[in-house]
Order: C-alpha cells, then structure tokens, then sequence
C-alpha cells in the first residue's frame, strides 16, 4: 500500500471512476462497453456519459498511471492494491451515498480499514485495527497508539458519520457494512 500516492486517492474521489475500476478488474474494456457499464447503473445519456468519460473520467485515471487509455480502449495497470470491488458494492446503496461518502472513505487509513472490517463477521476491537494498520504500515501509523488515537478520533467517528461502519466508542468495538450493532452490554 506504501507506493499509492494521495493524487492516487484524490482521483478515485468520484463514483463513476470506482464503477470504470471495478468493471476493469476483469479485464480491458472498449468504450462503448464502458459506456454500457455505466448507463446500467445511472438513467443517463449514452451520448453524456461518453462524453464525461473521454473528456474527464478515463484521463484523469491514465494521468495519475491508474489505467492505460488508448481513446479506444482502457485496461488497469495496477494490481488491485485498493478494494475497488467493496466501494463498488457500497456505492450500491444509492441514496445513501454520496460525495461525501466517497470523500470520507478514499482516504489512504480508511479505505484499507473499510476492505478489512468488510471481510469480517464480527466485531472487531480498535485495539486490533491498530495493531492490523500498523503492521500494514498504512499512511505513516508506525506506532500502536498513534493509530489507535487516530481511528478513536478521526478515522472511525467519520466513518461512522457516513454510515459506513458502527462504532462504539464506549466497549472499543467496531463493525464492518451491514453488520449488526456491537453490544455495549
């Protein structure tokens, strides 16, 4: 995760560029089928989602070398160091999402602890996510209670603002998406 610049986040910072990711993911895509990606997902026009995808969205990912887009044709150059697929299924949710959703969550520290809390059926102590963070050597947290006070009082309760997991600050404990509350029994 350490060669993933914050320009690298700043671009995936849109919906349209997390659904051209994950359709890329497998395998190169024309135009005209990323196109059809995305009229699937939003009733839009075909002719204004190609124009926002050649003129905005496809370059921006080439510029910052997270795709190759010959005009024609896009394909990843990036083996999948950020979980494409779990922001994907979390812009799903429709009217729950939006830019801030987005804004919140690609960011280097909890992008990493959205995939991780999203592969668990359990809750989770912060204690661990620390511990899990630092061992990863995610955004420069090199020391156990550097990172637990950074999910404590940044990462987690902004995470929690935008529904994205469910924090209790009173037993430690933390929930991915769509799992039940923790107990503070």
């Amino acid at each position: 995760m350490a060669a993933v610049s914050r320009e690298w986040y700043d671009a995936l910072r849109h919906p349209k560029r997390i659904h051209l990711l994950a359709a890329l993911e497998n395998g190169p895509h024309t135009l005209e089928e990323l196109v059809d990606t995305i009229v699937a997902r939003e009733p839009v026009e075909r002719d204004e989602i190609r124009i926002e995808l050649v003129h905005n969205h496809l370059p921006r990912l080439a510029d910052h070398g997270i795709i190759e887009w010959d005009g024609e044709t896009a394909c990843r150059t990036v083996e999948r160091s950020f979980p494409i697929a779990d922001l994907s299924e979390l812009l799903e949710g429709g009217d729950r999402v939006d830019g801030r959703t987005l804004e919140t969550l690609v960011h280097p520290v909890r992008t990493q602890l959205y995939a991780m809390l999203a592969e668990l059926d359990r809750a989770v102590s912060v204690e661990t996510l620390a511990a899990e963070l630092v061992e990863r050597d995610i955004d420069s947290l090199s020391e156990g209670t550097e990172a637990r006070l950074a999910l404590y009082h940044v990462h987690l309760p902004a995470m929690t603002d935008v529904g994205a997991v469910e924090f209790d600050p009173r037993s430690g404990m933390v929930r991915g998406p769509n799992r039940s509350t923790p107990s503070t029994n």
